[in-house]
């Protein structure tokens, strides 16, 4: 049986970057669950354009299950954030996993995309739990 090197992360399809749209009060909202990184940010990319966005209205990312993030996911959030505006829409962000909060105040992402709830009020599993 092979099994992984210590610290490593499995392959499975726990960490593939999983995206679920739905409509909350105030337009569309997209669940991320598992890696938004510089593999999975395409996918997000992707798919943003082709939800239908009311006018004046924006998209809400829940961010609470997003297990990895690295700079490959800040570019994605900065280019989606863009592309939104240049339809004449918002991105805004909610419920922030642990280990987005944290890069978010690291970078100074926090300041440009506010999330709509205090820090650490995510409900997002601790990454350093397994």
């Amino acid at each position: 049986m092979n099994r992984p090197a210590p610290g490593a992360i499995p392959d499975d399809a726990s960490h593939e970057l999983r995206l679920v749209t739905s409509q909350g009060p105030h337009g569309p909202v997209v669940a991320l669950t598992g890696d938004l990184d510089y593999e999975s940010a395409p996918q997000l990319l992707e798919a943003l354009p082709k939800i239908d966005v009311p006018d004046g209205g924006g998209i809400t990312l829940d961010l609470a299950d997003v297990r990895f993030f690295d700079s490959g996911g800040i570019n994605a959030l900065l280019r989606a954030r863009t592309a939104l505006q240049d339809r004449g829409a918002d991105l805004a962000v909610r419920r922030l996993s642990p280990v987005v909060e944290r890069i978010f105040r690291i970078t100074g992402l926090d300041t440009v995309l506010i999330p709509d709830e205090p820090p650490g009020t995510g409900t997002g599993t601790d990454p350093a739990a397994g």
